[in-house]
């Protein structure tokens, strides 16, 4: 029973869920003469375990109701946590209460996220926190006078604290453990808020996700609906698909040309700008044939018939365009697996977003455009004419490579690429070995989306007839790559911005 002689005691708020580690606490906290009260779960947990406890019940003379959707909100246990310790007035009104002052609030919340993927809606909801995060918020916003623990692994850290202040913790604590608590909360209620927008009947399955075994979808948006607006033919979608349309589609805005990109994995294997459609694929797919067996393959230009008689020579897993003839249509469905796509005038997005397990992260999209302001001569031999627009040709291919990558390039059309790797020197060897497979005696360009750290890299090139350079500054060697490429008659050039692409 609470009474008026031990209403001046230290006070522990605890209701957690996973009472996993809580003898450690309640045994340390015992030490430092803390009492408990807890909810009825917490509370008979704490009684097994050999200690003193009282029910939150028995705090506020109210009983939880509801089948225990309401325990802790209370004006009482609220007062007790949120009274300012300092204000006179505060201080007179909590007395009247007659409840002791809590000084440690113990959380922590239902595992909603752990329900939210099942199909159980029912207890979904229940897996809706309430009591819970109401207590860290209000605990929080009292740091000057209560510590907040949302977590199990915040139990050492508070031990350590109350030793260090015999008893007691510090402010610079307190204050620390506030912000965590408010954005642990904020965190939860944004997982709440994604279940919730959700709408199960206005989701598509998809084929599978990024492996077979694992499930997938896609909401179905009325703007860009790959579905239901764009799929001509072919079988189910699956996740991966779209990462592989949506990375081919950003490559594709970039070029006005007739242009060809065939992609494998998110990155772009084979591209080519030509005078027609027709002979853009056919150097897309000379760039590099094995890689683009299976792949997705892109156009910006309408597929006629003969293109499409070309086309289904070889394994595509996806053939977009902007339009189709109807029997070059016909051609292609005669693969019954083959999808087809058609993409005309589709919204680009201007930011992304990427969610993490630290929440989620957002960026502006890359939308400069690359052309002649893009770049800045800092060698002294300027190139011109065609190896001029095949430097801008590879930066705009470069630019939708995983990095680290490089773009090697003759008459708009990639004769060597390098991506992925983790080391740039790596990433060149990678382009140079299918140039000189396919395309040995072929002069030609080099992008590189970002700088070279070392003179190597470029000696390399220079030994390979490379004529025309382009990377981004920074590096501590810029000054000896520049010397280096006056010396070769090199045309080195800077580019304006970086193009990493993570």
């Amino acid at each position: 029973m609470v009474t008026r002689e031990n209403l001046i005691d230290k006070y522990a708020l605890i209701s957690v869920f996973n009472k996993n580690k809580l003898n450690l606490l309640c045994s340390t906290l015992k030490n430092f003469k803390y009492k408990f009260i807890a909810t009825e779960s917490t509370c008979n947990k704490i009684k097994q375990l050999g200690f003193e406890c009282f029910e939150v019940s028995e705090i506020t003379k109210f009983n939880q109701i509801l089948g225990g959707r309401v325990k802790t909100l209370n004006p009482k246990i609220f007062g007790s946590i949120l009274y300012d310790r300092r204000s006179d007035i505060h201080t007179k009104e909590f007395k009247k209460l007659n409840i002791p002052r809590i000084d440690l609030v113990v959380i922590n919340l239902y595992p909603f996220e752990k329900f939210s993927n099942k199909n159980d809606f029912d207890k979904t909801i229940e897996m809706i926190d309430i009591g819970g995060p109401s207590l860290i918020r209000a605990s929080c916003k009292n740091y000057k006078y209560v510590t907040t623990i949302c977590n199990i692994e915040q139990y050492h850290p508070l031990i350590s604290n109350l030793k260090k202040n015999k008893g007691v913790t510090d402010l610079k604590f307190r204050k620390r453990l506030a912000a965590e608590g408010f954005k642990k909360t904020s965190e939860y209620d944004r997982l709440i808020f994604d279940w919730l927008s959700i709408d199960k009947k206005n989701i598509i399955n998809l084929r599978y996700g990024e492996n077979p075994n694992q499930k997938a979808f896609i909401e179905n948006n009325n703007i860009n609906n790959l579905i239901n607006k764009y799929q001509l033919g072919g079988k189910e979608i699956s996740f991966n698909n779209i990462i592989d349309v949506d990375n081919g589609i950003n490559c594709l805005k970039e070029f006005l040309d007739p242009t060809c990109i065939i992609l494998k994995h998110t990155n772009p294997c084979g591209v080519s700008s030509s005078s027609n459609i027709e002979s853009a694929f056919l150097k897309a797919l000379k760039s590099d044939q094995k890689s683009a067996f299976g792949g997705v393959v892109l156009f910006n230009r309408k597929i006629k018939e003969n293109l499409a008689k070309k086309i289904s020579k070889y394994f595509f897993e996806i053939i977009v365009a902007c339009d189709f003839e109807d029997r070059a249509i016909n051609i292609l469905k005669r693969k019954k697996n083959l999808i087809i796509l058609k993409v005309n005038n589709i919204k680009i997005i201007k930011k992304e977003e990427k969610l993490t397990n630290f929440g989620r992260i957002y960026q502006e999209k890359d939308i400069d455009k690359i052309n002649k302001n893009f770049l800045k001569l800092v060698s002294k031999k300027k190139t011109i004419g065609k190896l001029f627009d095949d430097i801008l040709f590879s930066l705009k291919v470069v630019k939708h490579l995983k990095s680290n990558a490089i773009v090697l390039a003759s008459n708009k059309q990639t004769l060597g690429i390098g991506t992925g790797h983790t080391n740039r020197v790596d990433a060149l060897k990678q382009a140079l070995k299918n140039k000189n497979q396919n395309f040995r005696n072929r002069k030609f360009v080099c992008a590189s989306d970002g700088f070279f750290p070392f003179i190597d890299s470029i000696k390399l090139l220079e030994s390979n007839n490379c004529k025309v350079i382009s990377q981004p500054s920074g590096s501590i060697n810029d000054e000896k790559i520049i010397e280096y490429a006056i010396k070769k008659k090199i045309s080195l050039y800077h580019t304006k911005n970086r193009l990493f692409k993570h």
